[in-house]
């Protein structure tokens, strides 16, 4: 009888999760009245008339909107979808030359001579600086099965992998002095000098990183230590173990060095092509093609060695990028039942009412409350900064302030909605269920969301500027 419940027992994993909350939010629209801002476009954004929210007929959803959410969601993130695809494909080429596992192997040789954390640490830098400079979440999912394998190979467990590279890209991204995805529109829809205030965030990057990089390393020495002290005790981990033994004392040949430093080229010609060149997705596609096709070249192979090494990538990488696209088929049930417009003109009356330093902390909570809903930060700040920059300036409190509020709220929350597609991504493939990464970071969250209330209230002190 037992073992008839066990099979019975559904598993609640990303694509039931974010299902369950599709069917939710389909309930919320036949009960939210219908409404919406006025809408006008300034130098080509599109952009919210503050007090300009009206009533309008009720929209009634289907409820084979339930379905057709699934697919729009999909459609919606196609572009991002298929990056994930394509640079998991890339990297399945490198593995497969055996340049991925020779370099994992000299960074294993270097960890008995330089230590283990140190090289813990350079990864927590890293992935910090991509989330903090360039708001970049979905397109590290590569690299995350190769940051777990070199972990496990360390002495360390899965958690440790996916809390010194996904939770620090993420948590990074919250306080980022210079994404494009959350920053400069705001800045843009805010009137504000592009990435003006970079000083403040830097500092506050900087604070952020170093308490993850305690968090992060206390936890990796008590589990090295000891494994029963691993949160993940009981996950199977096999996939992610590879034996670096054979290749451990071989060195690179030098096609595998040359093909590597093409890799690296590819990915600097992303970071500045995303930064300062205004790459879209389908541009960060397209270069990660071109340096899978070039590793495969360069190594020897031959076409149908590449497109076989690309296509069972991107079956690797379908997987997460599912998540994505599912997951935005929530924000589509919302806007097509139109209760988005009404759920921001409700949480924003109250906010009117608070003075300069109460309102940045009250913003975060709305902002965090949101994130569960719209989980894309580019589509928040295009629906809502309309409303809290003349808020800012009605309460007496700078722009500036009021961005950094945004980018908390909407940013720390992404290590913690079960709605997220970006986190229920990075734990489908590190096969993390979500309880025990709750386990593992509400302690780091809180933490983090003090230090944040702290620095919006300095910001508030400062008249943290430049308006």
């Amino acid at each position: 009888m037992n073992k008839l419940r066990e099979k019975k027992k559904i598993k609640f994993d990303a694509f039931v999760i974010i299902f369950l909350v599709v069917v939710f939010c389909y309930f919320l629209t036949l009960i939210i009245p219908s409404g919406e801002f006025s809408r006008e476009e300034i130098n080509g954004v599109v952009t919210v008339i503050p007090d300009s929210f009206h009533s309008t007929p009720k929209v009634y959803l289907k409820p084979q909107a339930i379905f057709q959410a699934i697919p729009e969601g999909l459609t919606a993130s196609a572009s991002m979808m298929f990056v994930v695809m394509m640079v998991a494909g890339c990297i399945e080429i490198y593995k497969r030359s055996d340049a991925i596992n020779k370099l994992v192997s000299a960074l294993l040789s270097k960890a008995d001579k330089f230590g283990s954390e140190k090289i813990l640490s350079l990864i927590m830098i890293m992935f910090g600086c991509l989330g903090g400079f360039l708001g970049w979440n979905e397109q590290i999912v590569p690299f995350i099965p190769i940051i777990i394998s070199l972990c496990l190979a360390m002495g360390y467990d899965v958690m440790t992998a996916i809390a010194a590279s996904a939770m620090v890209d993420m948590i990074s991204f919250s306080v980022s002095p210079s994404s494009v995805y959350t920053v400069g529109i705001s800045h843009e829809v805010a009137q504000l000098p592009m990435f003006s205030g970079f000083s403040f965030r830097l500092i506050l990057l900087i604070i952020f990183n170093i308490i993850m990089q305690f968090y992060v390393l206390r936890y990796a020495r008590k589990v090295k230590k000891d494994k029963s002290n691993s949160i993940m005790q009981g996950i199977d981990d096999s996939q992610f173990r590879i034996d670096f033994s054979e290749t451990l004392n071989e060195k690179m040949t030098g096609r595998q060095k040359l093909s590597l430093l093409v890799f690296l080229a590819t990915f600097v010609a992303a970071i500045v092509g995303v930064s300062s060149k205004g790459w879209s997705m389908n541009d960060l596609g397209a270069a990660f093609f071109f340096a899978g096709v070039m590793g495969g070249i360069i190594n020897g192979m031959n076409i149908n060695e590449v497109i076989d090494g690309f296509i069972s990538g991107a079956k690797d990488g379908l997987g997460p990028a599912l998540v994505i696209g599912l997951a935005r088929g929530i924000q589509w049930v919302l806007t097509t039942g139109a209760v988005i417009d009404p759920i921001i003109n409700a949480v924003s009356k109250p906010l009117k009412l608070m003075g300069p330093i109460s309102t940045p902390i009250a913003v975060t909570f709305v902002i965090a409350l949101f994130n569960g809903l719209i989980t894309s930060g580019s589509a928040k700040a295009t629906a809502l900064m309309p409303i809290l920059i003349p808020l800012a300036d009605l309460v007496g409190m700078t722009r500036q302030t009021m961005i950094l509020a945004f980018q908390i709220g909407d940013g720390l929350t992404n290590s913690l909605w079960f709605t997220s597609g970006t986190l229920l991504m990075f734990l489908t493939i590190a096969k993390i269920p979500l309880n025990r990464w709750y386990k593992f970071i509400w302690k780091l969250m809180l933490i983090l969301f003090v230090v944040s209330f702290i620095a919006l209230v300095v910001a508030v002190k400062i008249n943290y500027g430049p308006f």
